[in-house]
């Protein structure tokens, strides 16, 4: 490191551990208008970071030198129980052969087809959630995203198993978030009572998904989803069929990817819209008029704008994927900075997300940002919910698609309003932003407002 730019000040043995650990979002929010678009902070006894809050420096890191870095140790190590060497994790050739192989499974052809099968597990919740009047969100949107997940993905019925997979997941993240910030981290090898729990329920979710990979081998059948996709994928030269625990690592992976941070943007985005009730009136009023109380379908989504935009101001408010570290691999300058091989380097997205000099009254919902015009109009690499460059979410597309999807049919027939004494919910950050203490909030159910047909002129001539 060198004195060229900032550094937060910190314990002399903690250094800035304490205030990651106790109020992380709001640690990195402050970031650029404290310390401005790079600065150094320590992390316990020995991780030194290079925090970048600009997108010049999020496109070096991601981009432009992209080979000189590789994922923290929080995910390369401490992820590997639950992730095995999937695409989040792996590296090098394994992360460009994984990824060469997976791609196809994303294609925009072949995610347009799941499109019906959304709306019609979003129906489903939307008749259940007409017979209740309060309900945690947080828990109802993981329980959908898994239940299409498992549909679109794995073309299997899941949901009796969303307990064990929420349960695992949940217990992983938090096992990892502890350890990545403690002052001597326990690797997942060390028998302690946290890492002997997350292995047992790891295992537990090995069950479900080994289930299914046996399931899909016996049948011989090519269903056209992910997992059919990842067991007849090869080399280019015929070869190099995946094994079990490679299509484990993969499926476990989009699991995690496709499941829980779409269940998280969604359960936000209705949390600002109950804050907003000129947004959410906006959102019903379009709505209405283009699916007049049914289904939206692919052909909709070009006439559902405002849902897009309300998803896409919910997610750089609440990004998923709130930060990412990369460590380097060799010496290399990331602006001001000069790296050493080891160094660890933070993107800060919701620092970048949160910049008035990018997004004006930065705190204020609103999705007219991502108006055609207006978001052409944003730096580039200044909103990133999923990442940038080789790296980039695989699944971007069809997550952007399952939420305009969710979101406009949701809003067709329901409203969710925040419950008394809770209308200030707080961001959990794990490997993705959660409310904390889950969303709990009251339903209403909507009449859809059709508008009467214009009337027949030309009878009455």
């Amino acid at each position: 490191m060198n004195d060229a730019v900032p550094r937060i000040p910190g314990h002399f043995l903690f250094g800035s551990l304490p205030a990651f650990k106790s109020d992380r979002v709001n640690f990195l929010v402050d970031i650029p208008e404290r310390y401005g678009d790079q600065c150094e902070m320590r992390l316990g006894l020995f991780f030194r970071v290079v925090v970048l809050s600009a997108p010049e420096l999020a496109r070096e890191v991601l981009i432009e030198q992209e080979d000189a870095f590789v994922k923290s140790l929080g995910l390369s190590v401490f992820a590997r129980p639950l992730l095995g060497n999937g695409l989040l994790t792996s590296e090098g050739d394994v992360h460009r052969r994984q990824r060469r192989l997976s791609a196809p499974a994303f294609m925009k052809q072949r995610i347009s087809g799941y499109a019906d099968t959304i709306a019609e597990f979003t129906d489903r919740h939307v008749e259940r959630l007409r017979g209740t009047d309060r309900v945690d969100l947080s828990e109802e949107m993981m329980r959908l995203t898994f239940e299409i997940v498992g549909k679109t993905l794995f073309n299997a019925d899941v949901s009796g198993d969303v307990a064990v997979v929420e349960a695992a997941l949940t217990a992983a993240m938090e096992n990892l978030i502890a350890q990545t910030s403690s002052l001597i981290p326990l690797p997942p090898a060390v028998p302690s009572p946290a890492n002997l729990r997350v292995k047992r329920l790891v295992e537990k979710l090995d069950d479900v998904m080994y289930r299914l990979i046996r399931d899909r081998r016996d049948s011989k059948n090519d269903e056209g989803d992910f997992l059919s996709m990842l067991l007849i994928a090869r080399d280019e030269d015929g070869t190099g069929a995946m094994t079990d625990r490679q299509v484990r690592d993969e499926a476990m992976t989009i699991l995690l990817a496709g499941h829980e941070t779409t269940a998280n943007a969604l359960a936000w985005t209705f949390y600002l819209l109950a804050q907003n009730p000129a947004v959410r009136e906006r959102l019903h009023a379009e709505v209405d008029a283009v699916l007049e109380g049914r289904r939206p379908t692919l052909d909709d989504l070009p006439r559902l704008p405002y849902s897009l935009q309300v998803f896409k101001e919910a997610m750089r408010l609440y990004p998923p994927a709130y930060m990412m570290l990369r460590r380097a691999t060799r010496s290399v300058k990331i602006g001001k900075v000069d790296l050493r091989k080891g160094d660890m380097v933070l993107v800060n997205i919701i620092g970048m997300h949160r910049r008035a000099d990018y997004f004006a009254n930065p705190t204020r919902f609103d999705p007219d940002r991502f108006a055609p015009e207006a978001e052409k109009k944003l730096p580039k690499h200044a909103y990133l919910p999923f990442g940038a460059g080789p790296r980039i979410c695989i699944g971007n597309h069809f997550a952007l698609m399952e939420g305009q999807i969710a979101l406009a049919h949701l809003a067709q027939h329901l409203s969710f309003d925040l419950v008394p004494g809770r209308e200030v919910v707080v961001p959990e950050p794990l490997i993705t932003l959660r409310p904390r203490g889950g969303l709990p909030m009251r339903v209403r159910p909507r009449a859809v407002r059709v508008a009467a047909p214009a009337p027949d002129v030309a009878a009455h001539a």
